[in-house]
C-alpha cells in the first residue's frame, strides 16, 4: 500500500501553460508493409482531440503517434534484418550478429521499451476522453516519456536518433524539461493522490478498454492542473494486489510488486520537493522517474484489463517491467533490486523476429 505522505496542499501551483511545439504527421517515404499499421495508430491515436478543438492536446497526441512510428520503424528493420533472405523466421534471432546492438537482449531490450511507450501513449490517449481532468499531468508526462523511450531503444539497437523531436532521456532537450518542470509544479497533487490512493475507477475502467468506443472529449474539462493526481498511478496499489495480476506468473507479480515499491520510495522524495517557482535538474529527474511509473502502470493496468489472452501479452508485461523498473532505479540513483534469470528478453527477440516476418504489430499494447 503506498504510505500516507502529507495532507492536501493548501495552495495551487501557478498555471501551467506549456506551448505545444507542432508536429506534422509524416507522411513521406515509399509505402511499406506495416504504414497501414501506422496510419492506424495515428488515427487512434488523434481520434476525437483534434476535433474537439482542443488544439495544444492534439498537437501533444500526434507527437506521441510520430515517435512511435520512429520507434516501430527502427525496432521493424532491426527484427527483419536478422531474417532469412526468404522472409521466413525458421532460424528467428539466432541469426542475430554478435555484439551488444545485435544481440537478442538488445532486440528484446528494444522492443520492451516500445511496448512501453505504446501502453503509455494509448492509455494516456483514451484517458483524456474518461479522465479528462487528470490530462494536465498523462499528457505532459507522456510528451515527455515517449520519444525518450523511442531514444532509448534505438540507442539500444546501436542505431542513430535521426529525427529531430526524439531527443535523449535527460539530455538538452529544452521541451521535454520545461514538460518536467511543469510536471514538479504538480508534485504536491500527486503525492496527497497516491497517499490516499484516489482513482476515478470509472473513468480508468473505460480508459483501458483498448478499441472500446470514447465518447467525445469534453474540451471545457480540460485545465492546467489534475487536482485528483493521476488516476493510473493511484491505482497500482489496487492492481499489484488484485485478482487478475494473482492469475500472473511468481515473476510478474515479483516485478509488480518492485515497482510498487519504487514508486513509494519516488513519491516519498517528490513529498520532499519544496514548493518553489523553478524546478531545479534533481527535481525534473524525478518527474523522468514519475514518468516511468506512469508507464510500468499503464502496462500492469493494461494487461489486467484483458478479457482475452493476446500472444505473448504476459511475456511482453514482464520485459516492459523490467526495463521500467531499471530505468526507475537509475533515474532515483538506486541499484536495481534482482530479478529472475529468466532469459525474457531472449524469448522476446525471438517472437518479435517472428512477428515482424509476419508483418503484424510487433507488441500488444498498439492502438
Amino acid at each position: 500500500m503506498a504510505s500516507n505522505l502529507g495532507p492536501r496542499p493548501a495552495d495551487e501551483p501557478d498555471e501551467l501553460a506549456l506551448p505545444a511545439r507542432g508536429v506534422p504527421a509524416d507522411q513521406g517515404g515509399a509505402p511499406r508493409n506495416h504504414e497501414e499499421l501506422l496510419r492506424r495508430r495515428r488515427a487512434a491515436l488523434r481520434h476525437d482531440p483534434a476535433a474537439s478543438g482542443a488544439a495544444e492536446l492534439s498537437q501533444q497526441v500526434l507527437g506521441w503517434a510520430q515517435a512511435l512510428d520512429v520507434g516501430e520503424r527502427t525496432l521493424r528493420d532491426a527484427a527483419r534484418g536478422v531474417l532469412p533472405e526468404d522472409g521466413r523466421a525458421d532460424n528467428r534471432a539466432d541469426n542475430l550478429a554478435d555484439g551488444r546492438a545485435g544481440s537478442r537482449q538488445a532486440l528484446g531490450r528494444a522492443a520492451a521499451l516500445l511496448g512501453a511507450a505504446e501502453a503509455a501513449a494509448a492509455l494516456a490517449a483514451r484517458s483524456a476522453h474518461t479522465l479528462t481532468a487528470e490530462s494536465a499531468v498523462t499528457s505532459t508526462v507522456v510528451s515527455a516519456l515517449v520519444p525518450a523511450l523511442v531514444a532509448e531503444l534505438t540507442a539500444e539497437l546501436g542505431r542513430p536518433v535521426s529525427d529531430p523531436d526524439v531527443g535523449p532521456d535527460l539530455g538538452p532537450d529544452p521541451e521535454a524539461e520545461r514538460r518536467r518542470g511543469a510536471v514538479v509544479a504538480q508534485f504536491p497533487w500527486l503525492v496527497h493522490g497516491f497517499a490516499l490512493e484516489t482513482v476515478d475507477e470509472g473513468g480508468l475502467a473505460e480508459a483501458v478498454r483498448l478499441g472500446a468506443p470514447l465518447a467525445e472529449l469534453d474540451a471545457d474539462r480540460l485545465g492546467s492542473l489534475s487536482r485528483g493526481g493521476c488516476s493510473p498511478v493511484q491505482a497500482l496499489p489496487k492492481v499489484v494486489s488484485s485478482p487478475a495480476l494473482g492469475r500472473a506468473s511468481a515473476g510478474a507479480q515479483s516485478l509488480a510488486k518492485a515497482v510498487l515499491s519504487a514508486g513509494d520510495e519516488l513519491h516519498r522524495r517528490m513529498a520532499e520537493v519544496p514548493e518553489v517557482p523553478q524546478s531545479t535538474p534533481a527535481d525534473r529527474r524525478l518527474a523522468a522517474a514519475y514518468e516511468t511509473l506512469y508507464a510500468a502502470a499503464a502496462c500492469l493496468a493494461l494487461w489486467t484489463a484483458r478479457t482475452a489472452p493476446v500472444q505473448g501479452d504476459e511475456l511482453w508485461l514482464q520485459a516492459a517491467l523490467r526495463g521500467l523498473l531499471g530505468r526507475l532505479h537509475r533515474l532515483l540513483d538506486e541499484q536495481c533490486p534482482d530479478v529472475d534469470e529468466h532469459a525474457v528478453e531472449e524469448t522476446l527477440a525471438d517472437r518479435v523476429v517472428a512477428l515482424a516476418g509476419a508483418g503484424g504489430p510487433l507488441t500488444p499494447f498498439v492502438c
